[in-house]
């Protein structure tokens, strides 16, 4: 009965750190300003790890959208473009405090779905067995 109570005090508490983790991401859209941003041009980034003897880069969009009549030009570093992408336009929300996100990704649902589910099975480990 003890490892089970240990057991349910584990899912919770990783349940409780996922779900700290995306109400984090989700203060960004919650803070921020809903914002048409276009994709001016893409940084090329080399990584600091080799990977087979090569250097691998990133490639980060820079983007170019006004904020409070101030013209901003910042590098989004959460995503991933292609030079196909160049000139293109793309909702995001903006606050100088937490800075850019693009919005609530399927990423994020699957996380909240799970720490739900850690956090409920810990539940009914903790007080189902303390009924009995």
């Amino acid at each position: 009965m003890m490892i089970i109570r240990v057991f349910g005090i584990a899912l919770i508490l990783i349940g409780g750190f996922l779900a700290y983790g995306v109400a984090g991401s989700f203060s960004r859209m919650l803070h921020g300003e809903k914002i048409i941003a276009t994709i001016v041009d893409i940084e090329k980034v080399t990584d600091k790890y080799k990977k087979f003897d090569k250097p691998s880069y990133s490639y980060y969009p820079i983007l170019k959208f006004i904020y409070k009549n101030r013209t901003m030009q910042l590098t989004d570093k959460s995503h991933n473009s292609t030079e196909k992408e160049v000139k293109t336009k793309i909702k995001i929300y903006y606050s100088e405090k937490y800075g850019i996100s693009r919005g609530f990704t399927a990423f994020e649902l699957v996380l909240s779905i799970i720490s739900l589910a850690f956090i409920s099975a810990g539940l009914v480990a903790l007080f189902k067995f303390k009924l009995k």
